[in-house]
């Protein structure tokens, strides 16, 4: 006759763990799922906002009055000297980098400036070092300095992630939200590569848009808007910059390695 058996044996013990285990490890990818796609709706709605008021600034330029000098010359001669004034006011006002911060910027970014700079000779550091997050810096104050934007935002949206007392709009990562005034590089295809990438822009992928301040296409140039963009989950930029020998812009190259951390980036291009 058989003893009934008043415990589990260790293999259905073993069984159930395995069991357990394999259904937390389901829980938590479907919570790290869920979480990253809360902190994405998060970033695309600072993003809409933050493009909200830059592009609306970028837009008053079509009609901004000019200061010219008392000149003569021919009509041609005269656009394209206000068109190239026009250029170094949205440099001004407008700037990404600190070298572009001049005597007609407004006060609010002079003063980031000083703060910047400041910060760089009490901590001893390299120029390059404290500038990383310039842009990010700069396009908070450009931002803030617009009507009704300091109510548009709240605290999750907004930090000091350097401490160097210049706050950055964040993403859903906390990470820095970065932005480039003239993207004139941001192309949807790399150049001789066997693989052909996403669309990366939806505003920036025909040459057939024209500059709208420069109607009468004296550069023979085509539409860049600003980009303003989130490094994603990976928080990593995944661009190549360096200067344009041509454009008065960033040069962008999209390519290895830094394709696969550009995949996850979220920008106000493509909302």
């Amino acid at each position: 006759m058989k003893t009934p058996r008043s415990a589990f044996t260790l293999m259905e013990m073993l069984v159930v763990v395995a069991l357990l285990g394999t259904l937390a490890g389901i829980g938590a990818a479907g919570m790290r799922a869920a979480d990253n796609m809360a902190r994405e709706q998060r970033t695309r709605a600072t993003l809409a906002k933050v493009n909200r008021f830059l592009m609306e600034k970028y837009a008053s330029y079509q009609y901004r009055r000019i200061e010219m000098p008392t000149m003569t010359g021919t009509k041609q001669e005269l656009q394209k000297e206000r068109l190239k004034r026009l250029r170094q006011l949205q440099i001004s006002e407008m700037p990404c980098q600190w070298d572009e911060v001049n005597g007609y910027s407004p006060y609010r970014l002079r003063r980031a400036k000083d703060i910047a700079q400041r910060n760089t000779n009490q901590t001893g550091g390299a120029a390059n070092d404290t500038w990383e997050l310039c842009s990010a810096e700069l396009l908070y104050q450009i931002v803030m300095g617009m009507p009704e934007a300091e109510e548009a935002f709240n605290g999750l949206e907004v930090a000091d992630t350097d401490g160097n007392g210049l706050n950055e709009f964040i993403d859903g990562w906390g990470t820095p939200i970065f932005y480039i005034r003239w993207p004139a590089g941001y192309v949807n295809t790399e150049e001789g590569a066997n693989v052909t990438y996403p669309v990366i822009s939806k505003l920036q992928t025909s040459i057939d848009i024209r500059d709208p301040f420069d109607p009468n296409n004296w550069e023979n140039g085509y539409a860049v808007f600003p980009l303003i963009y989130s490094c994603g989950p990976d928080r990593m930029r995944g661009m190549n910059m360096g200067a344009s020998g041509s454009a008065p812009c960033v040069k962008l190259a999209i390519g290895a390695p830094e394709a696969q951390e550009y995949f996850d980036n979220i920008t106000n291009h493509n909302l």
